[in-house]
């Protein structure tokens, strides 16, 4: 009897029909989970994903590879997962499934310390948190307690779909903007509306953050178009002379940085943001956001001199890559690219081989020492993991962004058609004169992260976008003290 105790397994791992979560509240820890990364799900994949334990873009085929970490079902145990999957088919990955905790003090609203949004799961987390608990470590799933759980998870899975399908028109209305005062700047010859044109972007993204904490479900690309509004105008107004442009800049870059640190959650549950219901990335700075910020942080760092160009540098590049903030590994070499570009640029004399060497030398260093601080300071992170495998891991790591990168491109016929056009908008602006060394620094950081994030597309045509923006404002504004 004692063998067979202590070969009786701590933890226990089910799949059953679709449950409401009021059914395990009272006698565990509940929430909602993603069951698959990308456009779409099967049920096949999803118990891939299960049982190994990480995900696989729905582009690559949705199967992630290797050996499976648990096995599912078994006896009675201490501590039983109840999951429901999607049914036999393939579905459009936008619903979530339930998942229930029942044992060792679970109690309340599930918490990841994977999505960093309260109630929210991956499937991808199960299977570590099974092996943690099953020796006695720290679980990637953990609870809190909580009043009513299945109310708290209605509610945020409410805010979920309301960011989802405002997503597509808060771009709309990004792009509106920027193409609205960019319009007006060059026809006009107008400094207001030029420096609306670079203030637009950052106001926007912080707009659609500060309707999220807002709670707001309907209407949200207009409500997050008038909060961008009503940023814009009255900073293009008054930021007349250079330094209070770089103060303008720096405040909207500097609120959006606040709220990846205080409340990720409120970042992730915005139209201009992650994308958790998607699964593919649930907190920190997309490739999409990454990009729309890169030209107003240049921007920032050709107003200023030299000396303060390192501390708006180093500022940057701890929001974008800090696992707490951020966590965009990709985006760290791309920032570093740019602004180590700018400052080239800014260097009496010209750029020599030797010099622009020394750049990607020392972005490369950079890069390597701020993700060693950070993972000797405790954070986690996928740049983090790829690191710590060493040259190998890191370079299969790009080799399979490059690969889902162009999958994303080639995906859809219209994908293809608007990166075509974002790219031939890229080349014409890079050959127009008088050169504008922001510009400059803009396109051989979108260069970097063509080479190492995963998402072209949104890098092309985000990309064209922020250089239509920079190439308005460098043709519009003289800013003087």
């Amino acid at each position: 009897m004692a063998a067979n105790a202590a070969a009786a397994p701590r933890v226990a791992v089910r799949v059953v029909p679709l449950f409401t979560p009021q059914r395990y509240a009272s006698i565990g820890a509940v929430g909602s989970m993603v069951p698959a990364s990308g456009s779409t799900v099967s049920r096949e994949t999803a118990l891939l994903s299960l049982t190994h334990g990480k995900l696989e873009n729905s582009l690559l085929g949705g199967e992630p590879k290797g050996k499976p970490l648990i096995s599912l079902g078994g006896p009675p145990a201490p501590v039983t997962i109840y999951v429901a999957l999607p049914p036999p088919g393939k579905h459009h990955n936008l619903d979530r499934f339930p998942i229930a905790i029942v044992g060792d003090g679970y109690h309340g609203l599930l918490l990841s310390s994977a999505t960093r949004v309260p109630g929210l799961v991956s499937i991808a987390d199960v299977a570590p948190s099974v092996r943690s608990l099953e020796r006695g470590q720290k679980p990637i799933l953990t609870s809190r307690p909580a009043r009513n759980a299945p109310a708290q998870l209605a509610t945020m899975n409410a805010r979920l779909n309301a960011a989802h399908f405002a997503r597509k028109k808060s771009t709309r209305v990004l792009i509106g903007l920027v193409f609205g005062f960019a319009a007006l700047a060059l026809v006009l010859r107008s400094p207001f509306f030029g420096r609306a044109t670079m203030l637009a972007i950052p106001a926007m993204v912080l707009a659609s953050t500060i309707a999220s904490a807002l709670h707001i479900e309907r209407g949200v690309p207009w409500w997050s178009g008038a909060i961008a509004l009503a940023l814009t105008l009255p900073l293009a107004f008054v930021a007349r002379t250079r330094t209070l442009f770089a103060w303008a800049l720096a405040a909207l870059l500097g609120a959006y940085a606040v709220c990846l640190g205080v409340s990720p959650a409120t970042v992730s549950l915005a139209a201009l943001g992650p994308h958790p219901e998607g699964g593919g990335r649930f907190f920190g700075l997309t490739n999409q956001v990454e990009t729309l910020l890169l030209g107003p942080v240049l921007a920032l760092g050709a107003l200023v001199e030299l000396p303060l160009l390192a501390v708006v540098a180093l500022a940057s590049l701890v929001v974008v890559g800090w696992s707490r903030l951020g966590a965009e590994g990709g985006g760290l070499l791309v920032y570093a690219a740019g602004l180590a570009t700018l400052a080239l640029l800014g260097l009496r004399g010209r750029v020599t081989v030797t010099r622009a060497a020394l750049g990607a030398a020392a972005v490369i260093a950079v890069g390597l020492a701020l993700v060693g601080l950070d993972a000797l300071t405790g954070g986690s992170s996928h740049v983090t993991h790829a690191v710590g495998g060493g040259p190998g891991r890191v370079f299969s790591d790009l080799g399979h962004r490059l690969h889902l990168s162009w999958r994303g491109i080639v995906n859809k016929t219209d994908h293809l058609e608007i990166a075509i056009v974002s790219l031939i908008t890229l080349a014409v602006l890079a050959v127009l004169r008088p050169r504008s060394r922001t510009l400059d620094a803009l396109l051989v950081a979108l260069i970097v992260s063509l080479a190492v994030n995963d998402s072209g597309f949104d890098i092309l045509r985000f990309g064209a976008l922020v250089a239509i923006a920079v190439f308005t404002w460098g043709r519009t504004v003289r800013l003087r003290d």
